[in-house]
């Protein structure tokens, strides 16, 4: 969580370590830029539900909602730089979990893309 008060979400696919190993230097780079290309994708629309899905009053706390931080390969954080933010997450009557149910409605497709692209390396 942000010490200002904010909200921020990290998500990081665990495994692929292994996997890269085992593909060599020249195919683990291939795959990880694949993935890293999915990551990005799924992370851009985890912020596209988690601003619809928050709550409105003057559209600041939509507007915070984004990609912080340098990308940093496999790996994206989302959030919201505004200090109520994780207050309206937890405690808004009926809109809380606007990031949550952003992540979960994510999970399974990323997921499934993730194993594409690892399929595509059988063919």
């Amino acid at each position: 969580m942000a010490r200002s008060g904010g909200v921020k979400f990290s998500v990081k696919a665990n495994g692929v370590e292994a996997v890269l190993r085992k593909l060599g230097s020249e195919g683990a780079k291939r795959l990880a830029d694949d993935l890293d290309i999915v990551v990005e994708k799924q992370a851009l629309m985890t912020v596209n539900d988690a601003k619809n899905n928050a709550p409105q009053k003057d559209g600041n706390l939509k507007r915070s909602i984004k990609l912080y931080g340098k990308p940093v390969k496999l790996s994206r954080t989302i959030g919201s730089n505004m200090p109520y933010a994780q207050r309206q997450e937890y405690e808004h009557k009926s809109r809380k979990g606007y990031f949550r149910k952003a992540l979960w409605k994510r999970r399974e497709p990323f997921r499934k893309a993730i194993e594409s692209e690892i399929k595509k390396l059988d063919n």
